[in-house]
């Protein structure tokens, strides 16, 4: 996935002066409104502060990814607002944070959703990318860094082919986001597949491709997700599974948001999850 398709020059804010989170947010909510001319601000950002009352949208490593599902958007859209010095919110590993990516989506777009969020942990998990994201000059500058990282996941089935060739080792060494960013993939060409009146062949293909760099557990498990109940992938939010709306044990949830290098899933529905 190519983050900056979502977001847009000027929709970055480079040089946040906001003095707390509350602040912050609604600073980056109605940038986001108002350059993309969308309605109901006041109610996404309802739902984004409820969100952060519940639970911090800190995710670790200085990112935070706020974010609301919003009836009648056709997309996703994201605003970006970057604190060079840092920002309290209160994120799960207690460091400041100094990116901020504001989300809204429609809710018929979950799993885009979640492909966005696994794609920005994935790439900003990285120091060097997250130092050069820091070091841009301007918002312009942000904006080009962060298509310039991203854009060989555009096709994270190629990308990770061309890993794999030059590293085998590279499927039992990587953490769990690109794996979960595969998986995002796989099950957003599934919903393509279902509803496209043509290429279907194309998105075939594709899938097809994805499928070989996936291990054949994880995939018999979406497999059998995907044919009884779909969505197979899944976020969780406030402790609880959006597919069966149960809510995690807090010591199992905690685990979740520490143990990156697996691939976890819900004690209720067995659905792959993913905490954001």
């Amino acid at each position: 996935m190519i983050l900056t398709d979502y977001i847009g020059v000027d929709c970055v804010l480079p040089a946040m002066t906001s003095k707390d989170k509350s602040e912050s947010l609604k600073e980056l909510t109605h940038l986001l409104f108002e350059r993309k001319n969308l309605k109901g601000v006041d109610a996404a950002l309802d739902q984004i502060m409820a969100r952060e009352g519940t639970e911090s949208t800190g995710i670790g490593h200085g990112i935070a990814v706020p974010h609301a599902r919003v009836s009648g958007l056709k997309t996703l859209h994201c605003a970006v607002g970057r604190f060079k010095e840092g920002l309290d919110f209160s994120a799960v590993d207690k460091k400041l944070v100094h990116l901020v990516f504001l989300i809204c989506y429609p809710p018929t777009q979950q799993t885009t959703y979640l492909n966005f969020v696994a794609t920005v942990a994935k790439l900003l998990r990285d120091d060097a990318h997250l130092k050069a994201m820091l070091k841009a000059d301007n918002g312009k500058d942000v904006f080009e860094v962060l298509r310039e990282l991203s854009s060989p996941l555009g096709a994270p089935e190629e990308y990770y082919a061309r890993k794999v060739k030059a590293d085998p080792e590279l499927l039992e060494a990587r953490d769990a986001h690109a794996d979960l960013i595969l998986l995002a993939r796989l099950q957003l060409c599934h919903e393509m597949y279902e509803t496209a009146r043509t290429g279907k062949r194309q998105i075939k293909e594709r899938m097809a491709n994805i499928r070989l760099l996936i291990d054949k557990r994880i995939l018999r498990h979406f497999d059998r997700l995907m044919a009884a109940r779909p969505p197979a992938l899944v976020p969780v939010e406030a402790d609880t599974c959006q597919g069966c709306f149960m809510r995690l044990p807090s010591q199992f949830a905690q685990k979740v948001r520490e143990d990156t290098n697996h691939i976890h899933t819900c004690s209720n529905c067995s659905r792959f999850i993913y905490i954001v």
